[in-house]
């Protein structure tokens, strides 16, 4: 077992582990490499893999940014366009001051 304040060498682990003399950190932004030829770069906790809590997509959801003069596009399926047809024709059709007396008085 290792003692503390003592130095040592530990060979065969990862190719080996030395920890004589003192290590200079790494420079922001610099790539660490090993001798197997593997790079590992610094990670920012902005982009970090993180899996989205149910409050952060509500909170994305209803502070998303809106183009309020973007145009408003709907589209429609067959049934649903010949329903807003028919609902347009009975609704605009011409009404006759007379066809409207009939209607009241619930002649036909």
């Amino acid at each position: 077992m290792a003692e503390f304040n003592e130095e040592n060498k530990v060979e065969g682990v990862f190719g080996g582990v030395n920890f004589e003399g003192t290590a200079e950190p790494p420079v922001e932004n610099q790539n660490i490499g090993t001798n197997d030829g593997t790079v590992f770069t610094k990670v920012d906790a902005g982009n970090l893999p993180t899996k989205p809590s149910v409050w952060t997509k509500i909170r994305s959801f209803l502070f998303q940014e809106i183009d309020w003069t973007a145009p408003i596009k709907v589209e429609l399926t067959p049934y649903q366009q010949k329903v807003e047809d028919e609902i347009n024709e009975f609704l605009h059709q011409e009404i006759s001051f007379k066809g409207f007396f009939n209607l009241i008085a619930g002649k036909k």
